[in-house]
């Protein structure tokens, strides 16, 4: 029986340090999401691999498109992407508008079901509160995004998956700690929360 692909893409969220070396390279929440996907389906129906890079934007997945989504022949994408078009806003002045973000997400949405026919599975970015307080002034910005990424994947992706309002739920039932260090990358809860609803996501579009 032939495996279903599934394709992590993303940013340092999905990256997670992973061993850029080996095939598969899954870590945090993509090896999380693996392994509840195992238990529920067994280790015959699925192959993963974790493109992830740290640092990326929407238009750095979008140059990276041939050899990291079209010749990985996936037959199911995750994408979360958007906190660092954010992100360089207030580090590096170096902004994505609302309207360029869409934009990148759309072609990229529409050239991947157009070249490779997979189903797509879109995470919007998320922001969770930070120990330190340091991205108390990207919140508005965050919220936009998501606004975006959500209007983007009900036109061209097969599923949205809105992680702001469950990773901040789970704030308020641990702590920001637990969460995300951060406020950003996924602390083990943090992790656990994300790889739930996608392997929820990926078992019900590959029935």
């Amino acid at each position: 029986m032939k495996k279903i692909r599934i394709l992590f893409q993303g940013d340092s969220i999905t990256d997670a340090g992973r061993n850029k070396k080996s095939v598969h390279g899954l870590k945090g929440y993509t090896l999380r999401t693996a392994r509840r996907l195992f238990l529920k389906e067994g280790f015959l129906k699925y192959d993963y691999y974790n493109r992830g890079i740290s640092g990326d934007r929407t238009w750095d997945l979008l140059k990276r498109y041939q050899a990291d989504f079209v010749d990985m022949n996936p037959d199911v994408v995750s994408i979360m992407i958007g906190i660092n078009d954010v992100w360089r806003k207030y580090d590096n002045n170096d902004p994505t508008t609302p309207d360029q973000y869409e934009e990148n997400l759309t072609r990229l949405l529409t050239d991947l079901k157009s070249d490779t026919g997979a189903k797509i599975i879109v995470l919007s970015p998320y922001l969770t509160p930070d120990p330190n307080g340091k991205h108390d002034e990207m919140r508005a910005d965050v919220d936009i995004f998501i606004e975006r990424a959500e209007k983007v994947a009900k036109k061209y992706a097969d599923a949205f998956i809105n992680t702001d309002i469950p990773m901040n739920k789970g704030v308020g039932e641990s702590s920001a700690q637990a969460i995300s260090g951060d406020g950003v990358h996924p602390a083990p809860k943090g992790q656990i929360i994300l790889a739930e609803l996608l392997a929820q996501k990926i078992s019900e579009l590959t029935k």
